[in-house]
């Protein structure tokens, strides 16, 4: 089998092996792909490992061996420590693409002794006549074949995995939430939404910004103008999906921190946990319209969500508005002289703009995302 075959078919089948599209690890699949035939110098590794492909030629046939599940063992043993300083995906990557490649020689007309010391010949398939000959037009056809299929996986890895794209094509709103649960922490991610307002009935067929999974039915989002909505199935949503299609816009960083406030002004508390995490900023995040809802220049590369529970003193005038038609981020229990904000995925200006005039205490969890750049 020529080498280009070989590499052809183990770049296909460890990227469907490992559902990546890791240029890297296929890279080192595609090169791993060449190491059985260093049994023979007339092979592009043989002529490359003289010394070492003479020295087997000369005591062993070609595709013995190197060509058994005997080595590939004693392979994937010795390569094993290259786990501690390299992702163990570059390694499976290594030994498959190792495996890999002495298996398409299965399908050749001499076959493997994949079970050596045994001289037994493993040949698939059993008609002689349907066996590869090296550079014969089948082996060509073959070759294209698998071009075609590794284009294919490398596309549908790149996308998230065959279930993903299966996903996305039905347009499952559970298969939306799962893809969500997968990429968030990675991507900045958007909505293609197809389904109806659950108070007008009115169609609705637009793309929405995903702030985060609500639960396993349903997601958090917000429209262009920064309101916010829960989609998906529940008697709670907003908008009633029939389908829903994920895309990713952006990679993204995510930092998650603590803010601990005990009886302190919420508004010093927040702007200087802020100002802080924003500081690498030509234009800070605390000036940001879209967080804020306040003064400043648009900035687009981060958002930050606030979620937990407060307890708000002096707060028998404290009155906070309900809607119906979106979702409330902030949500109060009223008390004589305490209240109780619960906060989910509230922005900045939106905590700033009800609670900002009180004292509070309580722990928020601050998630801060970054778009790359």
């Amino acid at each position: 089998m020529m080498a280009v075959t070989h590499t052809a078919f183990s770049l296909t089948f460890t990227s469907l092996a490992l559902g990546t599209a890791n240029p890297v690890a296929l890279l080192i699949a595609a090169v791993a792909s060449q190491f059985p035939d260093i049994d023979t110098s007339k092979s592009t590794i043989g002529r490359f490992f003289l010394p070492i492909s003479r020295f087997i030629e000369q005591r062993l046939p070609h595709r013995s061996i190197t060509h058994s599940f005997l080595v590939t063992g004693i392979f994937t043993l010795a390569t094993y420590p290259i786990t501690f300083v390299a992702k163990p995906l570059y390694w499976q990557a290594l030994v498959l693409g190792y495996f890999f490649g002495w298996f398409a020689d299965v399908f050749t007309k001499s076959g493997v002794a994949a079970f050596y010391p045994s001289k037994a010949r493993l040949v698939i398939p059993g008609n002689p006549r349907l066996r590869l000959a090296t550079g014969s037009n089948a082996e060509w056809f073959v070759l294209f074949i698998l071009i075609a299929f590794a284009i294919l996986s490398i596309q549908i890895n790149s996308a998230g995995g065959i279930v993903r794209s299966f996903n996305q094509i039905l347009g499952l709103p559970s298969g939306a939430i799962e893809a969500v649960n997968q990429d968030s922490s990675r991507y900045l991610l958007t909505a293609q939404i197809k389904g109806r307002n659950a108070i007008t009935q009115e169609p609705i067929e637009k793309a929405y910004e995903i702030i985060q999974p609500l639960n396993q039915n349903d997601l958090l989002v917000k429209d262009e103008l920064g309101t916010t909505y829960r989609v998906g199935n529940s008697q709670e949503c907003q908008i009633v999906a029939s389908k829903m299609k994920i895309e990713r816009v952006a990679p993204i960083t995510t930092k998650v921190t603590n803010l601990f406030l005990d009886d302190e002004d919420l508004y010093e508390k927040i702007a200087a946990l802020l100002q802080v995490e924003s500081s690498d900023f030509e234009e800070s995040n605390l000036n940001s319209p879209q967080n804020w809802g306040v003064r400043g220049a648009k900035s687009t590369q981060t958002r930050t969500y606030l979620s937990g529970t407060l307890t708000i003193f002096d707060a028998d005038d404290l009155i906070l508005p309900t809607h119906i038609d979106r979702y409330d981020t902030i949500t109060l229990q009223p008390g004589s002289d305490i209240a109780y904000a619960r906060l989910i995925a509230a922005s900045p200006g939106e905590v700033l703009r009800l609670l900002g005039d009180y004292y509070a205490s309580g722990n928020l969890v601050v998630r801060i995302v970054k778009k790359k750049v």
